[in-house]
C-alpha cells in the first residue's frame, strides 16, 4: 500500500517538474526573443538615426557613392527577418556607414555655411553696413561664432541649428540693408517727393523690422525686411518713371529750340546724335525701361544743346568773318578813292 501511494507520489512529482521545466523554457524562449526584438529595434532607430544625419549634413550629395553604398546595407537590413541577430548585425553595420560618411560630410557642410555667411557679412561690410548696422551685426557675429565653438566641441547637430540661425540673421540683415541703400539712393536722387507716403512708410516699416529682428522674431523679421524692400524699389520706380517724362518733354525742348536754329543743317553731326539718342530713349521709355530712358534723354538734351551753341557760334563766327570782310572793303574803298584823287 505504501509502495503504491510512494509511487504515485513519485508520478506527480515528475509531471510538476516536467510542467516546470517546460515553462522556464518556454518563459526563457519568449524571453530572448523579446530581447531580440528591442535589440533589432535599438539598432534600427539607431540607422535610421545615422541616417537622417548623414542627409540634413547634406552627405548624400559631398558623397554620392559611400551614401549609396550605406543606404543599400540599410535597405538590405530591412529585407531580413525582423526578429533575427542577422538584421540586429546589419542594422549595426548599415549605422557604421552612415557614421563614416557623416564624419566626411560635416567639415565640407561647416564650411558651405561658413562661406554662406562669409559672402553676405563681407557684401554688407563693403558697402558700409558696419558704420550704420553696427549692433545688428554684432547681434549676427555673436550667432555664427557660437556655431563655430560648438562645432569645434564636436557638438555637430547644434552646431548646425546655430550656424542655420546666424545664416538666417545674416540673410535678414542683408534684405534689411539693400532696402537702406534703396533709400539711401532715393534721397540722394531726390525722389522722395515723388511718392511721399510710400517712402515714409517704408521708413516705418525697416524700423519694425529691425525691432523684431532685435526682439528674437526672426520671421516677422524677414517679412517686414522685404515688404520695405519691395517699397523702396516700387518708389523708385515711379520716381524714374515721373523722372523720365521730365527729362524727356526737357529733351524735347531743347530738340524743338535747336530745329529753330537750324542745328540739323549748320550742326548736322551734333544733331544727329541728339536725334539718334532722342528717338532711342522714347523706345525705352515705351518699353517702360524708365531709368536707361531718362540716362539717354539726359544725353540727348545735352547734345541738342551742344548742336546750338555750336550753330551760334558758326553764326557769330560768320557775323564776324562778314565784319571783318566789310571793314576790309571799307578800307580798300578808302585806299581805292584815295588814290584817285592823288592823280
Amino acid at each position: 500500500m505504501r509502495d503504491k501511494r510512494r509511487e504515485k507520489k513519485w508520478k506527480i512529482q515528475e509531471k510538476r517538474a516536467f510542467f516546470l521545466f517546460f515553462f522556464f523554457f518556454i518563459s526563457s524562449f519568449f524571453f530572448c526573443m523579446a530581447q531580440t526584438a528591442d535589440d533589432n529595434s535599438s539598432t534600427f532607430a539607431r540607422a535610421q538615426e545615422a541616417r537622417k544625419n548623414v542627409i540634413d549634413f547634406e552627405g548624400n550629395s559631398y558623397f554620392p557613392s559611400e551614401w549609396e553604398a550605406a543606404d543599400s546595407k540599410f535597405t538590405n537590413a530591412g529585407l531580413l527577418p525582423k526578429d533575427s541577430s542577422d538584421a540586429n548585425k546589419a542594422y549595426n553595420e548599415a549605422a557604421e556607414a552612415f557614421d563614416r560618411v557623416f564624419e566626411l560630410a560635416v567639415p565640407l557642410f561647416a564650411q558651405a555655411r561658413e562661406d554662406e555667411i562669409m559672402a553676405i557679412r563681407d557684401y554688407m561690410i563693403t558697402l558700409g553696413a558696419r558704420s550704420f548696422f553696427p549692433e545688428y551685426l554684432m547681434d549676427a557675429d555673436r550667432t555664427a561664432l557660437l556655431a563655430f565653438s560648438q562645432y569645434e566641441a564636436k557638438d555637430y547637430l547644434t552646431a548646425r541649428d546655430s550656424a542655420a540661425i546666424a545664416l538666417q540673421k545674416f540673410s535678414i540683415l542683408e534684405t534689411a540693408f539693400n532696402a537702406w541703400l534703396l533709400r539711401v539712393e532715393i534721397l540722394a536722387r531726390g525722389f522722395a517727393d515723388y511718392d511721399p507716403e510710400q517712402f515714409d512708410l517704408g521708413g516705418e516699416i525697416t524700423g519694425g523690422a529691425m525691432d523684431a529682428y532685435m526682439a528674437g522674431d526672426l520671421k516677422t523679421a524677414r517679412k517686414k525686411a522685404e515688404e520695405a524692400q519691395a517699397m523702396y524699389n516700387t518708389v523708385l520706380s515711379t520716381s524714374w518713371a515721373s523722372y523720365a517724362e521730365l527729362r524727356a518733354s526737357l529733351a524735347e525742348g531743347e530738340r524743338l529750340a535747336a530745329l529753330d536754329m537750324k542745328t540739323d543743317i549748320a550742326a548736322k553731326e551734333f544733331f544727329n546724335i541728339a536725334d539718334s539718342d532722342n528717338k532711342t530713349a522714347l523706345a525705352l521709355l515705351e518699353s517702360k525701361k524708365y531709368e536707361d530712358a531718362a540716362r539717354l534723354f539726359i544725353d540727348a538734351e545735352a547734345m541738342y544743346v551742344i548742336a546750338s551753341i555750336t550753330t551760334l557760334e558758326k553764326k557769330r563766327a560768320a557775323a564776324a568773318a562778314i565784319k571783318n570782310a566789310n571793314k576790309k572793303i571799307r578800307e580798300s574803298d578808302i585806299i581805292v578813292r584815295n588814290a584817285g584823287r592823288n592823280r
